[in-house]
């Protein structure tokens, strides 16, 4: 069975953070210079939140904030759940779907160790239903050498 590690290993080994007191034009030229939909937010303890494209729409644009003056601080998510590199793609989808969460931090020891997003979820199980099929139009055919 997949698990996250396998989407990570795919993955650039980078993850877009930035420090808690950064503005959100700042963030958002980070999310914009690496074409991505979100950056999680450290300090020196660590993971403090995300800041997401929605928290742009919904936090800052809807509210009338100043990109240059408002920080991350005051609109991310602090809500934060994290998955583990072992963790199954399906148990990761599950959360997904009923968290309604779209990237999903992994950790390991502690340790921010990667991103996983819904639609790295989709492109795993994608891949994987395009591998069943074609397995099984080679078996009805009678293929089955491969």
């Amino acid at each position: 069975m997949k698990t996250v590690r396998n989407i990570l290993e795919h993955k650039n080994s980078e993850v877009a953070t930035v420090p808690v007191g950064t503005t959100i034009r700042q963030a958002v030229k980070v999310m914009t210079k690496m074409s991505i939909g979100s950056v999680l937010i450290t300090d020196d303890k660590g993971l403090r939140g995300i800041f997401t494209e929605r928290d742009v729409m919904k936090r800052v644009v809807a509210e009338k904030k100043d990109p240059d003056t408002t920080l991350v601080d005051d609109v991310m998510s602090t809500d934060i759940m994290t998955c583990s590199p072992d963790d199954t793609i399906e148990e990761v989808s599950r959360f997904i779907s009923t968290a309604r969460k779209r990237h999903i931090p992994v950790t390991e020891n502690g340790k921010l160790i990667g991103i996983c997003t819904a639609g790295d979820i989709m492109a795993s199980v994608l891949e994987d239903r395009t591998i069943q099929v074609e397995h099984l139009k080679r078996y009805i055919q009678g293929d089955i050498s491969s």
